[in-house]
C-alpha cells in the first residue's frame, strides 16, 4: 500500500510537470501569434499609408494607367499623354464609299480632366484597412472617362454636308388630268443619311475613345427615303365627289382675270389624307406682278379698291365644293357684307395675311381639286375614290333670322353748289343668317345640322351734300369829274352777275358687286 502511495505521487508530480510544459508551449506559441499578427498589422498600415496620397494600383484614366501617382504627377501625366494627343486627334466618318474628317481642334474642346484625377485619387480612401490593402495588392483595373465639352456646331455642319453630298432625293408621285381623265408619273424612292444616329455614335465614340487612339472612325449609314406619294395611291383617285359652279361678269374685265387666275392656281391641288389645305398658302398674295389687276373688294364694312379683287369668289366656290363632300372647314369666315354669287352663309372670304380658308382631307383617299374658270362662270370639281360617294348625299341652305337696317351718311362737299345732293352710295340692309347641312340617305333626309351662324353689315347710303354758295360779282363805277368843256359822261350801271346755273355731271351710284 505504500509503495501505490508512492506511485501515485510520482503520477502526480509528473502530470503537474507536463502540464506546467504545455502551459509554457501555448504561452510561447500566443506570443509567436501576437507577434505576427503585430507585424502583419503593422504591414498593412504601413502598404496602405503609402497611398494616402496616390491612386491605388489599377486605376487608369482613358487608358492611361496612374497606379501610385500623386495627383500633381497624374495632371502633369494626362496634360502630356491626353489633352496633346487629343487635340492631334480627327474622327473618320466613312459612308458612301468615301471618307470624311472631323478634327478635335475645330471642336473647342475644354476639359476636366483635374476633376477626374480627383475622384480617381479618391476612390477607395474611405474603406477600412484591410479593403484598401486588399484593393493595393490586387490592383484590379478600372478605367474612367475624363468629362470634356466642345462645340456641337461643327459636327453637325459636317453631318450636313455629308448629307447633302451622298442623299438622292426621293420623287413623290404626281398627278395631273382634265374631266376625270388623268395621268400619273411614279414615284421615285431616294436614299438619305441617317443624321441622328450617326451624330449619336460620334459623340459616344468620341468621349470614350483613349488618348493613344489616333482617329475615331465611324460608319455613316444610307437608309431608303421612301415618297408618301405613291403611284398605287393615286391610282384610287377615280370619281367625280362633288361639283359647285357660281358666275361673274365677263364685261368686268378686271375681276373676270382675277378669277381666272385665281382658280388656275388653285387647280391640280392634290390633298392626302389627313392633310391640310390652306387657300393663302396655295394662291398667296395677290400681288400685280403674278398677274393680278385692281377690282372692287370688301374690306372690313366698305368697298375698296384693290388687287385682286373677285379672289373671294374662287374661295367662296371652292367652300361649296368642299361643303358637298361632307367635309366642314377648320377655319372660315364670311364677308362683312353681303355678296350676290353665293346664298348668305356659305361665302368664305380670304385675305393674305390674316383670314384664311382651312379645310381637312378626313378621307381615307387622295383628293384632287380641278378648278377652271372662263365665260362667267367657275367651278370646282372635287375628285377621289369610288367610296367616297356613299349612298348619303349632302345639300345646304341658310336662313335669314334678323335684318339691320341701312343708315345714311352726309358728306359736305364744297365743289358741289349748296342745296344740291348725290347719291354716292345706295345702302343695303344687315342681314343675320344660319347656314344648315341637310344630310339625305338614298334620297331621304336623314339629318338637319347647323354649321354656321353669320352677321353681315349693313351698307350705309352715302350721299353728296353741295356747300358751294353762289357768288355775285359787282362792279363799281367811279364818278369821274368831268372837265372842262368835256360833257359829263353818263353814269353805267352795275350789271349784276347771276349764279352759275349749269348743272354739273351726276355721277351714278357705285353699282359694283364686291369681290
Amino acid at each position: 500500500m505504500g509503495e501505490d502511495l508512492k506511485k501515485d505521487k510520482k503520477s502526480k508530480i509528473k502530470k503537474l510537470k507536463n502540464n506546467k510544459k504545455l502551459k509554457i508551449g501555448m504561452a510561447i506559441s500566443a506570443l509567436v501569434v501576437v507577434i505576427a499578427i503585430g507585424g502583419g498589422t503593422a504591414y498593412v498600415k504601413s502598404t496602405v499609408s503609402k497611398y494616402e496620397n496616390a491612386i491605388y494600383p489599377g486605376m487608369r484614366i482613358q487608358g492611361i494607367d496612374l497606379s501610385g501617382k500623386t495627383k500633381e504627377e497624374a495632371v502633369k501625366i494626362i496634360d502630356q499623354n491626353y489633352k496633346a494627343n487629343m487635340e492631334k486627334k480627327k474622327i473618320v466618318v466613312k459612308s458612301g464609299g468615301k471618307s470624311y474628317d472631323i478634327n478635335y481642334k475645330d471642336l473647342s474642346l475644354k476639359f476636366d480632366y483635374e476633376k477626374t484625377v480627383e475622384d480617381v485619387l479618391k476612390e477607395g480612401k474611405n474603406n477600412s484597412t484591410f479593403e484598401k490593402f486588399k484593393m493595393i495588392k490586387n490592383g484590379e483595373a478600372k478605367d474612367h472617362e475624363i468629362k470634356f465639352t466642345y462645340d456641337v456646331k461643327p459636327i453637325d455642319e459636317k453631318i450636313n454636308a455629308i448629307a447633302s453630298e451622298l442623299n438622292k432625293p426621293k420623287t413623290e408621285a404626281t398627278i395631273s388630268g382634265y374631266g376625270g381623265n388623268f395621268d400619273i408619273t411614279p414615284e421615285q424612292v431616294g436614299s438619305k443619311l441617317d443624321t441622328e444616329s450617326l451624330k449619336a455614335e460620334i459623340i459616344n465614340k468620341m468621349t470614350k475613345s483613349s488618348a493613344s487612339e489616333k482617329e475615331v472612325v465611324v460608319e455613316g449609314k444610307m437608309v431608303e427615303d421612301k415618297p408618301i406619294v405613291t403611284k398605287d395611291e393615286l391610282a384610287k383617285i377615280d370619281t367625280l365627289i362633288s361639283t359647285y359652279s357660281t358666275n361673274y361678269s365677263p364685261s368686268n374685265y378686271n375681276k373676270s382675270v382675277n378669277i381666272e387666275l385665281g382658280a388656275s392656281t388653285v387647280n391640280g391641288t392634290l390633298l392626302m389624307p389627313g392633310e391640310k389645305f390652306s387657300f393663302n398658302t396655295i394662291v398667296g398674295d395677290t400681288t400685280p406682278d403674278k398677274g393680278y389687276m385692281s377690282g372692287i373688294e370688301i374690306v372690313g364694312d366698305k368697298l375698296e379698291t384693290g388687287y385682286g379683287g373677285g379672289i373671294c369668289q374662287v374661295s367662296s366656290t371652292l367652300h361649296n365644293a368642299v361643303l358637298k363632300m361632307g367635309i366642314l372647314p377648320d377655319s372660315r369666315l364670311n364677308h362683312n357684307l353681303p355678296v350676290s354669287y353665293v346664298p348668305l352663309g356659305l361665302d368664305a372670304t380670304i385675305s393674305y395675311g390674316g383670314v384664311d380658308y382651312i379645310f381637312t382631307n378626313s378621307t381615307k383617299y387622295p383628293i384632287y381639286i380641278e378648278g377652271v374658270a372662263g365665260g362667267g362662270t367657275v367651278t370646282f370639281n372635287m375628285y377621289s375614290n369610288s367610296s367616297v360617294k356613299t349612298s348619303k348625299r349632302y345639300e345646304f341652305t341658310s336662313e335669314e333670322y334678323d335684318t339691320i337696317p341701312t343708315t345714311t351718311e352726309y358728306k359736305d362737299d364744297s365743289t358741289l353748289a349748296a342745296g344740291k345732293e348725290e347719291e354716292v352710295q345706295h345702302g343695303s340692309i344687315g342681314h343675320k343668317v344660319k347656314a344648315y347641312r341637310l344630310t339625305y340617305e338614298n334620297d331621304v333626309l336623314v339629318n338637319t345640322e347647323l354649321i354656321n351662324t353669320d352677321t353681315y353689315q349693313p351698307l350705309p347710303t352715302i350721299i353728296r351734300r353741295g356747300t358751294a354758295k353762289a357768288e355775285t360779282k359787282k362792279e363799281e363805277t367811279k364818278k369821274d369829274e368831268p372837265k372842262k368843256d368835256e360833257p359829263k359822261k353818263e353814269e353805267s350801271k352795275p350789271q349784276d352777275s347771276k349764279p352759275d346755273d349749269s348743272k354739273p355731271e351726276e355721277s351714278k351710284p357705285n353699282e359694283s358687286k364686291p369681290n
